[in-house]
């Protein structure tokens, strides 16, 4: 007959050790403060994003202003040649001339006056993210506060358990910690369970509930041990 005794301390306390781990890392304040790290970075990216747009509107404002002058410059042109004495031929190229500039003008003057208001949309967009991203940073510090605060306080409970598992693992039979590293590994946790005996008196393992076959039950009713077929889990008979 197997000895448990020892594996099952040792789980009993790598269990223990892995809620404490638990009770941290699934802890309000980690839980608040990945949610706040989340919508910082959403706020920051909001930020950026508007910073481009503005300085994908200023680059477009320039342009406009370059062409106003550009266009102010051919009226001008235009204007002195008039002055100069032109033919009716060339005085209607002139017109035409002067009418397309025009109509580029004021399209370039309703399209700057969207880009302007689009514009202090920007400005407001960029203002509340950032105020959004302060506030996310401020709750963030804080989590982060509670959250070094309860490590520290699990701190020694963590350090026993570890020690208590260093002490075990010299006592447990080497072949049996071999199984349960690898079940663990595989997050079967537990990975040593007592066996279900139902009123037919078949045994089911009480990790997955599947009910063990004919052989496997034998098996576990002389040797107090056997593995589950289905998630591979060791069960064993409790006090056997």
């Amino acid at each position: 007959m197997i000895d448990l005794k020892a594996i099952l301390e040792y789980q009993e306390a790598d269990i223990k050790l892995r809620k404490t781990h638990d009770s941290i890392e699934k802890s309000d304040a980690q839980r608040r403060g990945k949610q706040a790290k989340i919508e910082f970075d959403a706020a920051k990216k909001r930020v950026d994003d508007s910073e481009a747009q503005a300085g994908e509107i200023l680059d477009f404002i320039k342009s406009a202003d370059e062409t106003a002058v550009k266009a102010q410059s051919v009226a001008s042109d235009c204007k002195a040649k008039l002055e100069s004495g032109l033919s009716a031929v060339e005085r209607k190229a002139m017109r035409a001339e002067l009418e397309a500039l025009k109509a580029k003008l004021s399209d370039s003057e309703k399209r700057v006056d969207s880009k302007l208001k689009r514009a202090s949309k920007v400005v407001d967009e960029s203002r509340e993210s950032q105020a959004r991203a302060k506030k996310m940073r401020d709750v963030f510090i804080k989590e982060k506060e509670a959250y070094d605060k309860l490590k520290a306080e699990k701190a020694p409970e963590i350090e026993k358990c570890k020690k208590q598992l260093a002490l075990l693992r010299e006592k447990v039979d080497p072949k049996l910690l071999q199984q349960y590293d690898e079940l663990s590994a595989d997050k079967k946790i537990p990975a040593f369970v007592d066996a279900f005996k139902s009123e037919s008196g078949t045994y089911s393992c009480r990790g997955c509930g599947l009910q063990l076959s004919q052989a496997d039950n034998g098996k576990l009713e002389r040797d107090g041990i056997c593995r589950c077929g289905n998630c591979r889990r060791i069960i064993y008979i409790r006090n056997k």
